[in-house]
C-alpha cells in the first residue's frame, strides 16, 4: 500500500473511531454520576482522537479530522447549533494542544490557574455549597492540584507532555463551546455560572484521558520505555 493510500485509511479509520466514541460519550450520564444536572458535561472520550492526530499526523491533517469530526456528529448525532459549539470548541482545543504539544509546562500553570479561577467564582457565588456543586468544586480542586503536580514532574518525565496535552486541550474545549454559547445566545452570565464547572471537571477528565493515551503511545512505541521501570 502506498503512502497516499495508508494516509486515506488511516484519515478513515480514526474518523470512524471519532464517531463511535462521540455516540459512547452521549451515553454515558456523567453530570449524573457527578450527583447533579449540568447539561453538556462529557467524558471527551472523542478528544483522544484529535490528541492521537496532534502526535501522529500533520497539522493541516489534525484540522481536517478535527472538521470531519464536528461534520459528521453534528448530522448523525445533533443539529446546527451543536456543530457550532463543537466546532468552536474543536478549534481553540486544536490550537492550544499544537502549542502544548511543544510547551506542557507553559499548558500546565495555564490549566492551574484557570482551574483556580473557576474555584474563585464558585466559591463567590455559592456561600455555602452542597450537593453537586460541592462534588464539582472538589473535582476542580484536585484537577488544580493534579496540574500543578504535572508542571513539577515534567522536569524529570517529559512522557508526561501527552497528560498535559490532554488537560489543557480539554479545559480548552469547554472554553470554546461556552464562549460560542454565550455569543450565539446571548447570554454572558454563561462565562461565570456554567464555565466553571465545565473547564475545571473538564481539566480532571483530560488528565484520566491523557494518562490513557499515554500508555497507548508507549504500547505502539510513539514513547520511549527506557524509564518504564523507574515509573511504575
Amino acid at each position: 500500500m502506498n503512502t497516499a493510500a495508508k494516509k486515506v485509511a488511516q484519515f478513515g479509520i480514526l474518523t470512524a473511531l471519532a464517531l463511535v466514541l462521540g455516540a459512547l460519550d452521549r451515553a454515558i450520564p456523567l453530570s449524573v454520576l457527578l450527583g447533579g444536572n449540568i447539561p453538556g458535561l462529557k467524558l471527551g472520550l472523542a478528544n483522544t482522537v484529535l490528541l492521537y492526530a496532534v502526535y501522529g499526523m500533520s497539522a493541516s491533517g489534525s484540522v481536517l479530522l478535527m472538521l470531519a469530526k464536528v461534520l459528521l456528529s453534528g448530522f448523525l448525532f445533533g443539529s446546527p447549533s451543536a456543530m457550532l459549539y463543537s466546532l468552536a470548541g474543536g478549534v481553540l482545543s486544536l490550537a492550544v494542544m499544537q502549542a502544548v504539544k511543544h510547551w506542557p509546562k507553559g499548558g500546565m500553570m495555564a490549566a492551574c490557574a484557570v482551574c483556580a479561577v473557576c474555584e474563585g467564582m464558585l466559591l463567590h457565588r455559592y456561600a455555602n455549597p452542597r450537593g453537586p456543586v460541592l462534588w464539582s468544586m472538589m473535582v476542580i480542586a484536585v484537577a488544580g492540584l493534579g496540574a500543578l503536580g504535572l508542571f513539577f514532574l515534567l522536569r524529570k518525565q517529559k512522557d508526561l507532555n501527552v497528560t498535559a496535552t490532554s488537560v489543557a486541550g480539554a479545559v480548552a474545549h469547554n472554553i470554546g463551546q461556552i464562549l460560542m454559547a454565550a455569543w450565539m445566545l446571548r447570554t454572558p452570565q454563561l462565562l461565570w455560572s456554567y464555565l466553571p464547572f465545565l473547564a475545571g471537571i473538564g481539566a480532571a477528565v483530560g488528565a484520566l484521558t491523557g494518562l490513557i493515551a499515554r500508555r497507548v503511545f508507549r504500547a505502539i512505541g510513539w514513547i520511549s520505555n527506557r524509564k518504564r521501570s523507574a515509573e511504575e
